[in-house]
């Protein structure tokens, strides 16, 4: 077969290979047989081929390991940021809860979430998440570092909330401090209390629903809140009288006036004037008929006149001390 033939010619044909020394050695010589000759110049290449692939892999190796080396330590790096914000946010939640105790506000909405549904780090929460760093670098879990960011957005997102709260609430308590009636909205003596008495032109006995205080003709009249005067004018029985709306349900009524020297819409201050004491209307001489209303009910101006004696009151001078009249 031809085959053979092939390999009979390539065993026929010799190749001598002579090596000569030119030093102490001795020269010699090798004969091959052709197809010895090729045989041993492919399995020449095939070592070549291995030992250059496996020295390309070692470093590609080397190379390797170093790129995971640099990105452990960034990743310690990122985990020790980490554990410093979570520290932080946890003294910033302490903080809310303080000032939240302090002026007397309850939990946010989102906190008592948090406490139905384990959402952002807790004291907990922070002394895991140290435990994890003080492990080797390349044991940090790659996973933990993204949820710790992940609760440190969530519990940013829950600070800024609550201190959105915070404000609202000390600004409403500011402004509901302006808007409470208080003190005496003119100078004199009080000659007809609030409640049942005995009518001083009509002597039947009926209610009462505010407070006369008596003084000399032209006594100035002072709002006692700050608010918009509702009605400016003459209304029966309480001849030229005024109405401040102060907000928050609080209202104002001041009867038997001489003059008024503010208009319908007008926006009035706690101390501004806004008349004198006459005896306009139904009334016996010189004297405000003064009422305060809460959520349109009349109530005893008394307790808001000497309001600073009640210790309810007293958030509400803090927070006028705070800001100002």
């Amino acid at each position: 077969m031809l085959k053979n033939r092939v390999v009979k010619k390539l065993l026929a044909r010799k190749i001598s290979v002579n090596v000569v020394s030119y030093s102490d050695l001795p020269s010699f010589s090798v004969n091959f047989s052709l197809l010895g000759f090729l045989l041993s110049g492919l399995l020449v290449a095939a070592l070549f081929s291995w030992a250059a692939w496996v020295s390309l892999g070692g470093i590609d190796y080397h190379v390797t390991r170093t790129d995971n080396e640099i990105l452990r330590a960034r990743l310690y790096s990122l985990a020790s940021k980490a554990k410093d914000s979570l520290e932080y946010l946890e003294m910033s939640r302490k903080t809310e809860k303080q000032i939240r105790k302090i002026i007397g506000m309850g939990d946010g909405f989102y906190e008592k979430d948090y406490l139905k549904n384990a959402g952002g780090p807790d004291t907990r929460d922070a002394r895991n998440f140290k435990t994890m760093l003080a492990k080797k670098a390349e044991d940090i879990n790659e996973a933990s570092i993204t949820e710790a960011f992940s609760s440190i957005k969530d519990e940013a997102r829950n600070r800024i909330t609550g201190y959105g709260e915070i404000t609202w609430y000390i600004t409403n308590k500011y402004n509901l401090s302006l808007a409470f009636p208080r003190g005496w909205p003119v100078s004199g003596r009080i000659t007809s209390p609030f409640g049942y008495r005995l009518h001083p032109l009509s002597f039947s006995y009926e209610y009462h629903s505010g407070m006369d205080i008596a003084n000399e003709p032209g006594t100035k009249i002072i709002s006692t809140a700050n608010g918009v005067v509702r009605h400016a004018g003459w209304a029966s029985g309480y001849g030229l009288s005024l109405v401040i709306d102060h907000g928050f349900g609080y209202s104002t009524l001041y009867g038997h006036m001489s003059e008024i020297s503010v208009k319908e819409g007008a926006e009035v201050k706690r101390g501004d004037i806004v008349g004198r004491m006459g005896s306009t209307g139904t009334s016996t001489g010189p004297h405000v008929h003064y009422e305060v209303w809460e959520q349109g009910v009349p109530k005893n101006p008394s307790k808001y006149m000497e309001y600073q004696k009640n210790p309810a009151s007293s958030l509400l001078s803090g927070f006028e001390n705070i800001f100002g009249n």
